[in-house]
């Protein structure tokens, strides 16, 4: 099995945090990630389905990521850190993916039956392969706004933002500490 390798660049706000939605409650915060912590975030999603090709300690280390759970700053509920894609990132991920797999089936499948079929001949029995190749989308994303408030949280000495108008409890999205706004 061949690797493919596709960096997925995300819009960060102007303050360097990273949009999330919670997979429970729906409601979106921001996350101040650290540089190495947004590229296994990209990595993981974009070509996971390709993890039998890593190293072994990379794989390790990967697993162990894929295994620790984070916070929903409203809500309080658990999850892993893949399920807290927004709606649109999914989307913007799955464009690279189809993109992957139109790539794939154009190289491996339309252009070989292509050549292989070609056009009929005059025998009695013909098989004539008629298709095109598979187009690819252009990734888009929204441009990241600057919104939600900047919390601080000393339990981890990190930072979120959360809404604006959220005036109840605000959970470390890393350890669960509970903090009154």
């Amino acid at each position: 099995m061949s690797e493919i390798v596709q960096n997925v660049k995300f819009p960060l706000d102007d303050d360097g945090f990273f949009r999330r939605e919670c997979p429970l409650c729906g409601k979106e915060f921001k996350v101040l990630f650290k540089k190495e912590e947004l590229a296994d975030l990209t990595y993981i999603d974009s070509d996971s389905y390709m993890l039998d090709t890593q190293e072994t300690s990379e794989l390790a280390d990967l697993n162990e990521y894929l295994k620790a759970e984070y916070f929903c700053p409203y809500c309080s509920q658990k999850s892993a850190v893949d399920k807290y894609w927004t709606q649109e990132q999914v989307a913007y991920i799955n464009v690279f993916l189809e993109n992957i797999m139109a790539q794939i089936i154009n190289k491996n499948l339309i252009n070989p039956m292509k050549k292989s079929f070609g056009k009929a001949k005059s025998e009695p029995i013909s098989i004539q392969f008629t298709g095109n190749e598979l187009n690819q989308k252009e990734p888009w994303i929204s441009p990241e706004v600057n919104d939600m408030d900047i919390f601080e949280l000393p339990c981890c000495d990190r930072k979120i933002k959360v809404k604006d108008d959220w005036l109840d409890t605000i959970y470390c999205f890393f350890c669960g500490f509970p903090y009154l706004k």
